[in-house]
């Protein structure tokens, strides 16, 4: 999902958050965290990787946008790259 410099479109991103189906997330879905942190704190970590990677692609993109500085972008790319490694 990503075009040739490897950032996501608009349009990608938009149709990838578009499908998700984010009632999953909020309150009585079954990736909803209050839930899991009820049982155990490790019990949220696919809870809190699939929301991720729900909106790792607007991150991408957002990581790639010339308006935000240097600096901004450079630390989505370290949150990327960690939840990458936390998320496969």
């Amino acid at each position: 999902m990503a075009n040739a410099s490897n950032a996501p479109t608009f349009e990608e991103v938009d149709k990838h958050i578009q499908s998700a189906d984010l009632s999953a997330f909020q309150q009585g879905g079954k990736h909803h965290l209050s839930a899991a942190l009820a049982a155990s704190p490790a019990a949220a970590i696919p809870n809190v990787c699939a929301i991720y990677k729900v909106v790792r692609p607007f991150l991408v993109l957002a990581s790639n946008l010339p308006l935000l500085p240097k600096k901004w972008r450079d630390a989505i790319k370290i949150f990327i790259q960690a939840m990458d490694t936390f998320c496969p």
